[in-house]
């Protein structure tokens, strides 16, 4: 496309026309945010923060900021979704907040401004964002967090996190995701993603290809000062060579963020004190067994590389799960060379029905099973395995939560979240 006919402010100045109550919706909500933090700090956030969007990896790099910060400070990480518990949204030092102190500052804290909004705003209330980025804040302020880093849940321009003001902005990558609310066009996304961007405020990038001209216009016309990582960052001598590329530029992405925040870290010695041990990324919880939540093609790809490395000419067994209206076929393409079998599960309350998908899988792929209970699932396959085989899950968050999560309770709580909503049509979830 003609790059040079890419005018940010006017496009996103058109979507905002042609969608004038959504778009007027979505700025109400940063701004009821923006008071309610104003009322509850008065000089500003209880931390300096900063802002991780994109496709892929960024609950990695937001983690391997926060590592790499703590030599800098204290520093704290709000992060999503979560696979099993709730709690691992929650980081201070690298460790995961506890679930006590987490009741604690919802009943203490969170309900009295709750309230308060309510009576303030009749028929509103605070979201499950905007609380979550009040219980971090909450926890920063308790801990006496100097750094806090946030992690939008999908797009960026018009997250709550906007209501708050940032001391760096990063957009990891632009892939193919959710093209039904962000956009089918890569630059749709792009613009999304780097409307994070604020006025002075430095933005990083690891987007490569067109997505990466079209974020850092997007950004530079928000006034954002903007870096875009180079290939020399990636093939930096403290970068370890053995990692799969996709790691190497988040580590290099991550350590430009902490350097240009404190810029007496060398990133030799920061390198090393990065790390990033995220539930369900890359995580083998028995042996034989690899989980990982990669659920677009650009992060499976990623899974067959980081796989190609630590398990080379290994054949695969398959459990996968996809929600909404993510194209199947498309995005276990990747994995198809290496796999022997595949069993299609369901994914909870917003998964897609595991025959539908099997039926288009079977156009493409010669062994394909169903079995809708995703803990069945898992535990056929794993006793089948053959000697050599791995077994992989993957796809859906909510596949891999109803196949491993060992606590009963909190899996059916996740498995029903938005059971109260007059929209949520109930369901027993296949366990």
């Amino acid at each position: 496309m003609d790059l040079e006919a890419f005018d940010p402010r006017y496009l996103v100045t058109l979507d905002e026309l042609y969608h004038p109550h959504w778009a007027a919706r979505k700025r109400q909500r940063i701004r009821f945010l923006r008071e309610v933090v104003a009322r509850v700090w008065p000089d500003g956030p209880p931390a300096r923060l900063i802002q991780v969007t994109g496709t892929n990896g960024k609950g990695t790099v937001s983690h391997f900021l926060e590592q790499g910060l703590r030599g800098s400070g204290r520093a704290g990480s709000w992060t999503g979704p979560h696979v099993f518990d709730y709690a691992e949204r929650f980081h201070v030092d690298g460790e995961q907040a506890s679930r006590a102190e987490i009741s604690e500052i919802y009943r203490e804290r969170l309900l009295p401004i709750q309230d308060d909004f309510c009576a303030r705003h009749p028929g509103e209330s605070l979201s499950f964002a905007e609380l979550g980025i009040l219980l971090s804040l909450h926890l920063f302020a308790r801990h006496g967090v100097r750094w806090g880093v946030m992690e939008v849940g999908a797009g960026g321009r018009y997250t709550p996190l906007m209501a708050l003001p940032m001391a760096a902005c990063v957009v990891t990558n632009v892939g193919h995701d959710h093209p039904k609310t962000l956009g089918t066009e890569l630059w749709q996304r792009a613009l999304e993603k780097a409307g994070i961007a604020r006025p002075g405020v430095p933005l990083f990038t690891a987007a490569e290809g067109p997505a990466r001209e079209f974020v850092t216009r997007a950004a530079a016309a928000e006034g954002a000062e903007v870096y875009a990582l180079r290939e020399d960052d990636v093939e930096h001598p403290a970068i370890p060579r053995a990692l799969p590329r996709f790691q190497r530029r988040n580590l290099a992405l991550a350590g430009a963020v902490v350097r240009a925040l404190d810029p007496d870290r060398a990133l030799a010695e920061l390198i090393p004190t990065m790390t990033a041990t995220l539930t369900g990324r890359f995580w083998q919880p028995a042996p034989n067994v690899l989980v990982d939540v990669a659920h677009n093609a650009e992060k499976v790809a990623s899974l067959v590389e980081a796989i190609e490395r630590a398990h080379p000419g290994r054949p695969l067994r398959l459990v996968v799960g996809l929600t909404r209206s993510r194209d199947v076929v498309k995005t276990f393409a990747p994995l198809l060379p290496l796999a022997r079998r595949i069993v299609v599960t369901s994914a909870s309350y917003a998964g897609q029905d595991p025959t539908d998908m099997a039926q288009k899988l079977r156009a493409v792929f010669p062994e394909v099973a169903v079995e809708p209970a995703p803990r069945r699932a898992y535990e056929r396959e794993r006793a089948a395995l053959a000697p050599g085989e791995l077994l992989v899950l993957t796809g859906s968050v909510y596949m891999i939560d109803l196949a491993l999560n060992p606590d009963p309770y909190v899996l059916h709580t996740n498995a029903t979240f938005g059971r109260r909503g007059s929209s949520y049509a109930a369901k027993k979830p296949s366990i």
